[in-house]
């Protein structure tokens, strides 16, 4: 079983470099991290900038773990005000994903706006990196159907679904029987499968520092902080990469080893 880690962005700081950081991931094991090219400097006004990409290629390759590459969570191929905009970003973030030799990309579905707009786009996106054996990969803002939906509708081989577990949830409002229902929808297009978790609940709407406290929203805790049967979920897959994404530092930094990541979900 495959299974990456999520770089977030404030994870490398004067303190802590990004090579630090790969090398506490490889340390615990991990097979591959999931890195933000455009907060590394490398895309500016939907330019990649050349010469940072080489000392970045230089870090990942001399830390020796793969990667995949994150699009901007900006990005809303659906938005037909700025649509010219959000393409142009997202067209740089494939050709640093070419040019690091990156085979997979995420990206979220977008969340309202003109899906057709998004099924092309994604259909022009999709061409583009598959000569490089690149494949993309979306992942569901919060419905599992809506996102399969257009994943569908851009009919390329190299785009599949990348199934955000925790996000599911959400959408399922926290009900265990229905979040498996809808991951099943989806299991056979299934890329990646993103894990971390919370507790199912989107209301009250609460100020960001109170979410905790009432458990509502998208926490991205670690597996068997929330209500996630992480469990029943995994044994609906075969061999599919895994990728844990959470968000705080701290939480980060006791993230367990590979084995024992994979000995706490098969509990829950």
């Amino acid at each position: 079983m495959e299974i990456g880690v999520t770089i977030y962005p404030h994870f490398v700081t004067k303190d802590k470099t990004l090579a630090s950081v790969l090398a506490d991931v490889k340390i615990k094991n991990y097979d591959f991290v999931s890195i933000f090219p455009h907060t590394l400097g490398l895309i500016m006004n939907g330019v990649v900038i050349e010469k940072k990409l080489k000392t970045i290629e230089t870090t990942l390759r001399g830390v020796g773990i793969d990667y995949i590459i994150r699009m901007p969570t900006s990005v809303n191929l659906r938005d037909h005000i700025y649509y010219t905009r959000h393409f142009r970003v997202a067209r740089a973030i494939a050709d640093v994903a070419i040019k690091l030799g990156a085979k997979v990309i995420v990206m979220q579905s977008g969340r309202t706006g003109r899906l057709d707009l998004e099924i092309e786009a994604i259909q022009q996106l999709a061409d583009m990196v598959a000569p490089f054996n690149i494949k993309i990969a979306l992942e569901n803002t919060f419905s599992v159907k809506d996102t399969l939906y257009v994943v569908d509708n851009v009919e390329r081989e190299n785009v599949g679904f990348a199934l955000d577990v925790a996000h599911a949830f959400l959408s399922a409002q926290g009900d265990g029987d229905k979040l498996l229902e809808d991951v099943k929808l989806g299991t056979d297009k299934t890329v990646i499968l993103m894990i971390h978790d919370n507790f199912g609940k989107l209301f009250p709407q609460v100020e960001p520092e109170d979410a905790l406290a009432y458990g509502v929203g998208d926490l991205h805790l670690l597996p068997g902080e929330g209500g996630i049967p992480f469990g029943k979920v995994l044994k609906l897959f075969g061999d599919v990469p895994l990728l844990l994404k959470v968000k705080d530092p701290e939480k980060f930094a006791k993230v367990p080893t590979k084995q024992g990541l994979i000995e706490l979900l098969t509990s829950l």
